[in-house]
């Protein structure tokens, strides 16, 4: 941006409402994150503290069963006996019977327990009791499977170890197994989902799920959530221990995680953040509310400020540039302030003592150029007038009768050419012919060291143009640049349309093969824009003038030289 656009009103105004409006919007955008930020810590403490109570509700019926199984496995005769008596015997098959009724008997005392067990390592027995309406199925399979995970892993369990995850006929339960004696085992199955049913969990809203993980973060319990999204769950439970934490899934959900004390259990609440903002809906709203409402203040204010302020300040600088680009006809149109309306007048009046001025003074330099024109049309060169002459004489000595009147005729035309008024429009045959009299004079004058063409394209002859606008470039082409050379002087005039179709205008071309212009002379012409140097530039100034006076910026003047030798004039003149 440069440093005029940093001066002007608008962008002054717009940097204050800018400096005025960003701290506000900012403070309010940081009034409504940290009231949204305190509502979802105040939600999530509420369902940590809620989700803490479950769980240790569910550990404590953990610990009351773990209890019951050191009772079963420490006191019971019928199962201490299990262990003494030989497999096959009449006593162990009666001994068995009873830790399987007591067993089946105790197992309804607790409404999480899934199944017990009771295994011996010595005589490779299981006896196993599943409760009414169990998820777990009761089949030879289940049974199989809980023998061989006993053989393989269950009597590797410690005690320090508690509560194991682990599915049973794809059931994920939790077992526990309890050591009596040198090679028995008593092990309870609790299906998680019975952990979880409506009864014993939180209660939940719209959208809000529990869910129960491993300790490898295995979801344990049915969800809705996809399986990319859970891997993604999963992950964040993983590599955080804070007790709740935002995730997105995709949508934003609030996460609030418990570990169990005596498992490897991780309970958690997804909780949809738009439930969570529901709660305070009115003071959300009035929060998205105010930053809009302030904002639409602000901006109407600014346009009244601009409309009343700034609008009319702008057309006075509009007018201004417009007296500037030379229309010196418009008037600011009256305003409704009273200060401003004064300015409007005060302008309009000062506009018309300006567009008097200035006719009162291109009047006056109208005068002078054409005083000039006419200074230059009676400036014949006396040498020229002369030698003609002379050559005239010498051509009626010598009894050349017929190139003497030629040569008079060719001097009388274009001296009468020199006298007509300069505001005369003539057509470009014209003053063609007009270039050809003159010519022919110097090639009478020089018949065997000069030549000249002259050329034009069809069309073009009927054109007007101001008259004598190009001799004096044909005289400096003569003056100045004819020498006495063995291929002789040449000039040729060309006059030719414009070709492009943006431009409409002709083009005047004066080239040589004489001296050309001097480096310096040209150098001096295209950065200053100075007239050449030699007895020409009265003329040359003249041409300049009467083309900005006849045409402002449109016309071309164009000096240099050719790439072979001599000098190259081209003068552009647009259709008028």
């Amino acid at each position: 941006m440069n440093h005029k656009s940093r001066n002007s009103l608008i962008f002054k105004f717009v940097s204050v409402f800018t400096l005025v409006s960003l701290p506000l919007f900012l403070l309010l955008f940081f009034s409504n994150t940290y009231a949204m930020n305190l509502v979802r810590d105040q939600v999530a403490q509420t369902n940590s503290s809620l989700l803490s109570g479950q769980m240790s509700h569910i550990d404590n019926k953990l610990s009351e069963i773990n209890t019951y199984m050191f009772r079963l496995a420490l006191q019971d005769p019928a199962v201490i006996s299990l262990e003494l008596q030989p497999r096959g015997s009449d006593e162990y098959l009666m001994t068995r019977i009873a830790a399987a009724n007591t067993m089946e008997k105790d197992i309804n005392y607790y409404s999480e327990l899934g199944a017990l067990f009771i295994y011996s390592a010595k005589t490779q027995d299981l006896v196993m009791t599943r409760a009414n309406g169990s998820q777990i199925p009761q089949n030879k399979g289940t049974e199989d499977f809980i023998y061989e995970w006993m053989r393989s892993e269950g009597q590797a369990m410690k005690q320090e170890d508690g509560w194991k995850t682990l599915k049973v006929a794809d059931i994920p339960c939790l077992i526990h197994v309890v050591k009596s004696g040198a090679s028995l085992y008593v092990g309870s199955i609790i299906p998680i989902q019975s952990l979880a049913a409506p009864s014993n969990k939180v209660q939940l809203v719209a959208d809000e799920q529990i869910i129960f993980f491993s300790e490898q973060a295995e979801p344990l319990t049915a969800t809705t959530i996809s399986p990319d999204y859970l891997h993604q769950l999963t992950g964040k439970i993983l590599q955080t221990d804070k007790a709740f934490h935002t995730v997105e899934i995709p949508d934003k959900y609030l996460l609030v995680t418990n570990r169990s004390q005596v498992s490897n259990m991780i309970m958690t609440v997804l909780l949809p953040e738009k439930n969570v903002y529901r709660q305070l809906s009115l003071l959300q709203k009035l929060i998205y509310f105010l930053p809009f409402a302030i904002g639409c203040l602000l901006i109407i204010n600014l346009v009244l400020l601009k409309k009343i302020v700034v609008n009319p300040i702008i057309r006075v600088v509009r007018a201004m540039r417009r007296i500037q680009e030379g229309d010196l006809q418009y008037r600011m149109p009256p305003s409704h302030s009273k200060e401003l309306d004064l300015l409007s007048e005060t302008f309009n009046t000062m506009s018309s003592e300006i567009s008097s001025l200035k006719i009162n003074v291109y009047e006056e330099h109208i005068k002078t150029q054409q005083a000039e024109i006419k200074h230059l049309q009676l400036q014949i060169n006396p040498h020229f007038l002369l030698n003609s002459l002379n050559i005239a004489y010498n051509l009626i000595a010598t009894k050349k009768s017929e190139l003497a009147q030629k040569m008079i005729v060719h001097l009388m035309n274009y001296f009468r050419s020199m006298i007509r008024s300069p505001h005369k429009m003539v057509t470009i045959a014209e003053e063609m012919k007009q270039m050809d009299h003159y010519l022919q004079i110097h090639k009478m004058r020089f018949p065997l060291h000069f030549d000249y063409a002259i050329e034009m394209d069809d069309g073009v002859g009927e054109l007007l143009i101001p008259s004598l606008i190009f001799q004096p470039f044909v005289e400096n082409a003569i003056i100045h640049g004819m020498v006495m050379q063995e291929e002789g002087f040449h000039l040729k005039i060309t006059c030719y349309a414009e070709r492009a179709t943006d431009t409409n205008g002709i083009w005047i071309q004066i080239e040589d093969n004489g001296n050309g212009f001097s480096e310096s002379a040209l150098q001096k012409f295209v950065t200053s824009g100075q007239s050449l140097e030699g007895a020409g530039n009265l003329g040359i100034q003249n041409v300049k003038q009467r083309l900005q006076a006849y045409y402002a910026n449109e016309a071309k003047l164009v000096i240099g030289n050719r790439l072979e030798k001599g000098a190259i004039v081209r003068l552009f003149i647009p259709k008028k």
